[in-house]
């Protein structure tokens, strides 16, 4: 039997533990609120679980941290002299570049992953939901769903290889990705959706401010368009701010887009190529 330990059992750690135990492996969720912890066992997310992360990991084949990405590396530093030797450990991080960073800095100044020769691998399910907490977790959210694996910061291809075939047993599919890559992506496809979200939301609050009435015809577009505002502040705040960089210049760019809209505002025609471009990109994209 394959034993994890996932550190942070909420929605993406929670989704991973229904899939895996649904295996057959075994699942420790580990995390500093019991009684949350408790609920995830309740909903079978998890086999086992504790508030003591040296106990957690001990004998885990695989560790899994799906905390808010300034967490990963300090958690790191803290479960190392407890992991088990050539144990596997992973992330669930929407940013890698800095995280794989401060990941190697951790190891690289730590005689215990030398000892033991532990492996950390990166990766990122591109899969979630604006809902939190392992209440939200879904057994089949990994289905079908594109995990990303980046640049590893110890050699070794069994590492690889274990996280990958973890991932394939929720029904994911692997993609192999350098982090530089990887965020420039995401920064256009998940990280600035999400800022835009949060600003148009602001934009129509202050619409309904300077006249209540507003409330009673806000459409279904924004709706639609400002779904994910709903996601945890704190969380966006610090994946934008590790991705800050990439998602500046996806800024920069959409800007630029909006400004050729409103410089054919006066010219339908135009705006109609415009739009029908961003039609057409939209099925490119999405086309199975």
């Amino acid at each position: 039997m394959r034993r994890i330990a996932i550190i942070g059992v909420g929605l993406i750690g929670g989704s991973l533990g229904l899939a895996l135990r649904k295996k057959g492996w075994h699942v420790t969720g580990v995390g500093r609120n019991r009684k949350r912890l408790a609920k995830a066992k309740k909903l079978k997310a998890v086999d086992s679980f504790t508030t003591d992360a040296a106990e957690g990991v001990k004998d885990a084949d695989i560790v899994v941290i799906c905390t808010p990405v300034n967490l990963i590396a300090p958690f790191i530093r803290k479960i190392l002299p407890f992991v088990k030797k050539r144990a596997v450990i992973t992330d669930a991080g929407s940013a890698k570049g800095r995280v794989l960073r401060e990941v190697e800095k951790v190891l690289k100044s730590s005689e215990i992953s030398n000892l033991r020769s532990v492996f950390f691998v990166g990766a990122h399910p591109m899969a979630g939901s604006e809902r939190s907490g392992v209440g939200a977790a879904k057994k089949d959210l990994y289905r079908n769903a594109g995990v990303v694996i980046t640049n590893k910061t110890r050699p070794g291809r069994a590492g690889i290889s274990e996280v990958a075939g973890m991932w394939k047993k929720t029904g994911a599919k692997i993609v192999f990705m350098d982090a530089a890559k990887h965020d420039r992506i995401v920064a256009s496809t998940s990280h600035l959706p999400h800022a835009v979200a949060y600003a148009l939301s602001l934009l129509a609050s202050d619409a309904v401010r300077r006249d209540p009435g507003a409330r009673k015809i806000l459409a279904g577009s924004f709706r639609d368009m400002t779904r994910i505002a709903d996601s945890d502040p704190q969380d966006w705040a610090k994946i934008c701010s590790y991705n800050s960089k990439e998602v500046g210049r996806a800024i920069d760019a959409l800007i630029k887009n909006l400004k050729r809209i409103k410089g054919s505002l006066n010219r339908p025609g135009e705006l109609a190529r415009i739009f029908g471009k961003g039609k057409n990109a939209r099925r490119g994209l999405l086309k199975k």
